[in-house]
């Protein structure tokens, strides 16, 4: 086993990051059903679900955030205003997944709705709504266009992390994913090699040597 820094996240982390991405292509979808696509009835009950899974959303990334902030995570050998741009687009997501559900919340208890999530356990209202409903349109403008944030944000988070895939083949495999760790090159490390030529490369910073294929030189 090696002790170098890591080189993808941990399996906690890995598992939490996929299943949170999941909740919340269901989330999104739920909360539009309701709106815009379905009879008072059926979102009446969709978003009963939606509140559910809010605040199971809200406990995941609690738990996220622990684990992030205590586990090694792989560090990334990137420019200066690339590793910036990164944490600006984490950081959004993170105060996203948080506000959303939390104003979630206060828009269901304002309403007077059932708080009860699973097997009879009960949210608590943690506060009492006052007559003026200026606390409860803000948590509604927070809601709704924090929701079209998250949207455009994660897509912009999936292209950066497919342009970077194309670019770096297997990289979300490698980095968040659950196969092999290890790029296909090192997968062949050792194989027989038929008619081909090598070239030397010493390291001098870290006394190895490695060994790189080179092409065939061409006769004019």
């Amino acid at each position: 086993m090696s002790g170098g820094p890591p080189t993808r996240y941990p399996l906690p982390l890995r598992v939490l990051h996929w299943s949170l991405a999941c909740l919340l292509a269901a989330q999104l979808l739920l909360g539009f059903a309701a709106e815009h696509w379905t009879t008072r009835t059926i979102s009446e009950a969709l978003l009963a679900i939606h509140f559910r899974l809010g605040i199971l959303i809200l406990g995941l990334m609690l738990v996220r955030l622990a684990l992030r902030l205590a586990l090694p995570v792989p560090k990334e050998h990137i420019s200066r205003w690339r590793r910036n741009a990164k944490g600006s687009v984490h950081g959004v997501l993170y105060l996203l997944v948080l506000a959303l559900p939390i104003s979630g919340h206060v828009i269901w208890v304002w309403m007077g709705a059932d708080r009860t999530l699973f097997a009879g356990i009960q949210m608590p209202a943690l506060f009492i709504p006052p007559d003026d409903e200026t606390g409860r349109a803000v948590a509604w403008y927070v809601h709704v266009y924090g929701a079209w944030t998250l949207l455009g944000v994660v897509c912009l988070h999936a292209a950066a992390a497919g342009l970077r895939s194309m670019r770096e083949p297997a990289f979300i495999a490698r980095r968040i994913g659950f196969g092999s760790a290890r790029p296909q090159s090192d997968c062949n490390h050792g194989a027989p090699r038929v008619g081909g030529s090598f070239r030397y490369e010493a390291d001098i910073a870290s006394g190895q040597i490695r060994v790189r294929d080179r092409p065939p030189s061409t006769k004019n």
